[in-house]
């Protein structure tokens, strides 16, 4: 009875020393704040192959850590500096190195 006590006691203590223990750090999901975001938007709409749609504009927006609202003009910015064009189909294509 006592070797099963100073057990579940032995038991007990490793479960609070672990909850004790710092967390790991989080880790980034997107790119780094530092990065403009016309430049993460335009690597985002990159990694969706190329072209930004109803289908693609959330995880395009995840992964440029942009709103909604922050959308419309850094398309507009990307439109005068000739690095996007609408398609006929409600989409958006990125021009760049990547996306010809």
């Amino acid at each position: 009875m006592i070797a099963r006590i100073s057990t579940l006691l032995a038991l007990g203590a490793f479960a609070l020393s672990a909850c004790t223990q710092p967390a790991p750090a989080p880790q980034p999901v997107g790119p780094a704040p530092s990065v403009a975001p016309a430049d993460r938007l335009a690597a985002a709409i990159e990694s969706e192959g190329c072209v930004l749609n109803s289908q693609n504009s959330g995880a395009v927006l995840l992964r440029a850590n942009l709103t909604r609202d922050e959308l419309a003009p850094l398309i507009l910015q990307l439109q005068s500096q000739g690095q996007v064009e609408a398609s006929g189909d409600a989409s958006i294509r990125l021009l760049s190195q990547n996306c010809i």
